[in-house]
C-alpha cells in the first residue's frame, strides 16, 4: 500500500467525519430523513465541478475533495455489497 499524503489522509477523515454526523442525524430524524440521507451519499460519492478545468497540479482543496469523494464512494460500494449478501 503506498502511504497517503497529509491532504489525501485529510480528506479520508473528514469523509469519515461528514459520514458519521449526517448518519446519526438522519437515524434521530426518523424514516423519511433516512432516505434523504441515502440519496445524500449516491450523490456525494462522486466530486463535481463543472465550472472549470482543475489543471494539471491539482490544488490542496481539490485534493481533500477527491479525497473524501474517493471515500465515501468505497464506503457506498462496500455497504451495497454487505446489504446484498445479507438479502440474497
Amino acid at each position: 500500500m503506498t502511504a497517503l499524503t497529509p491532504e489525501e489522509l485529510e480528506g479520508r477523515v473528514n469523509a469519515h467525519r461528514e459520514l458519521m454526523i449526517d448518519l446519526v442525524a438522519a437515524l434521530m430524524g426518523g424514516d423519511r430523513a433516512i432516505d434523504r440521507f441515502i440519496a445524500s451519499i449516491r450523490d456525494d460519492a462522486s466530486y463535481k465541478n463543472h465550472e472549470e478545468d482543475p489543471g494539471v497540479i491539482p490544488t490542496e482543496g481539490l485534493v481533500l475533495e477527491a479525497g473524501m469523494a474517493r471515500e465515501i464512494r468505497s464506503i457506498v460500494e462496500a455497504a451495497r455489497a454487505r446489504h446484498m449478501a445479507a438479502n440474497s
